[in-house]
């Protein structure tokens, strides 16, 4: 294509995208198109999305078609919406390679289309598929019956992302929590406070495996177990991956994992870590709500508080004792009950291994192994103190070398009381059993 020819497309783009966007009026505005000068082949489609949800999320798709009728796939979109979700309001764009897709055809032959639906109510879970990098949305979270065939793609080339919605909640633990921190661990404290999460995000229904890991970083594993031996370098990288929270935009190093993610999946999806405050908060989201006419989420039920794991079941127990000093003296204290955390996690086995995730129930959230398996880094530095003062989008320490990690691992020399959600530690080191979730931030 020369450069007579460009303009030629460009121009075909506009008219075309403009009829198209007449289909869906709320969602889809303002269309343009730019060339690449000098010319490499490549073309930068603009588009503004609308939406009447405080927190949309957009399912957009786009296509090629021929003066005769013949439709063909953009294949090779990078950009807001190439993997085919994006979120928020605003200007979006898209980058076409036209001489890759249509090498040999006339540009005033070609005309784009782009569709794009506000599917905010419909999004509970995201799935992100890993062979093509493209996204689907459902209600429902992953069908792990026996008699489902493909109940292992979510846990090798398909990532189930839960929805969690803005809300208020109190972080950290209240003084009578048993096994509450600093007693085994005086480095950090779980100082019980009120924290305001602003914005939806996702976070991975299980931890990353090492399967899912593979195939992201071009590496070869097939195990469903949480992927361990991994610490910031690798997740985010030492140079823009380093810079958060001094930039709070998520920025990653391209050689990370994070960084492939993005660039596999198109870079409008920031894929990272969760907050320590947005994992705690998705470890104690009960997940009730409802959506007013105007899309408008409106939080009516209650995060999990102290003294209930992840499915509200018990967390401790009041019981009597003896004084081993006088048999004849008893005493009332409260104790940690692990009878219903083995339904939910695994801790201190015996062997020291990590098992495949998803094997034990989900919280009422729908999230598995918040409670043991493997530790979960999080995106914050750790601080000695989280404070008690009421905190909004809280991010951790601007310096430090030690990040938050959460939830207790399966190694028999953790005390079970590490499984508990309030439980914070600061680590940042290649080991055996510390891994992460992936979330979806915005």
């Amino acid at each position: 294509m020369n450069r007579r020819s460009v303009f030629a497309l460009l121009l075909t783009l506009t008219v075309s995208l403009s009829a198209l966007a007449d289909l869906t009026p709320s969602q889809i505005t303002n269309i343009s198109c730019a060339q690449r000068w000098p010319w490499n082949g490549k073309v930068d489609i603009n588009y503004t999305l609308s939406s009447s949800a405080a927190s949309p999320v957009f399912r957009v798709a786009f296509y090629g078609q021929i003066d005769n009728g013949e439709t063909f796939a953009l294949n090779t979109l990078e950009g807001d919406g190439a993997c085919g979700v994006t979120f928020e309001d605003g200007v979006k764009r898209v980058t076409w390679d036209a001489s890759t897709d249509k090498p040999n055809t006339e540009s005033t032959n070609v005309k784009v289309g782009i569709i794009a639906l506000d599917v905010t109510r419909a999004a509970e879970y995201l799935i992100l598929d890993l062979n093509n990098y493209t996204m689907s949305y459902t209600m429902a979270g992953p069908d792990l019956s026996n008699d489902n065939p493909s109940r292992d793609a979510y846990k090798t080339w398909k990532v189930y992302f839960k929805r969690i919605n803005p809300g208020t909640y109190y972080m950290g633990s209240d003084p009578s929590e048993p096994g509450r921190e600093p007693a085994t661990n005086p480095t950090v404290y779980e100082d019980k406070h009120e924290v305001t999460i602003t914005k939806p995000f996702y976070i991975g229904v299980f931890e990353c495996t090492a399967a899912q890991y593979a195939l992201v970083t071009d590496s070869s594993s097939s195990a469903k177990t949480p992927q361990v031996q991994v610490n910031m370098a690798d997740l985010r990288g030492t140079a823009y991956g380093a810079t958060w929270p001094t930039y709070t935009d998520h920025r990653v190093d391209d050689t990370s994992f994070f960084g492939k993610l993005r660039q596999k999946t198109g870079y409008s999806l920031k894929f990272d870590l969760p907050t320590e405050a947005q994992w705690e908060m998705a470890a104690r989201d009960k997940g009730d709500g409802t959506y007013e006419d105007d899309g408008t989420y409106n939080y009516d039920g209650t995060f999990h508080g102290d003294k209930v794991w992840n499915d509200g079941s018990t967390f401790w127990k009041t019981v009597v004792v003896e004084d081993p000093q006088d048999p004849e003296r008893s005493y009332t204290t409260n104790i940690v009950d692990y009878s219903d955390l083995a339904n939910l996690g695994w801790f201190r086995d015996p062997n020291s291994a990590l098992h495949d995730v998803g094997l034990k129930n989900p919280g009422i959230n729908g999230l598995y192994d918040i409670h043991g398996n493997a530790w979960e880094y999080c995106l914050d530095r750790v601080s000695v103190h989280l404070g008690n003062s009421a905190v909004t989008d809280p991010v951790g320490n601007s310096s430090g070398s030690s990040f938050v990690v959460k939830s207790g691992s399966v190694y028999v020399s953790d005390p079970t009381n590490y499984c508990r959600m309030a439980m914070r530690m600061g680590r940042n080191a290649r080991t055996t059993n510390i891994g992460f979730r992936i979330a979806i931030v915005f």
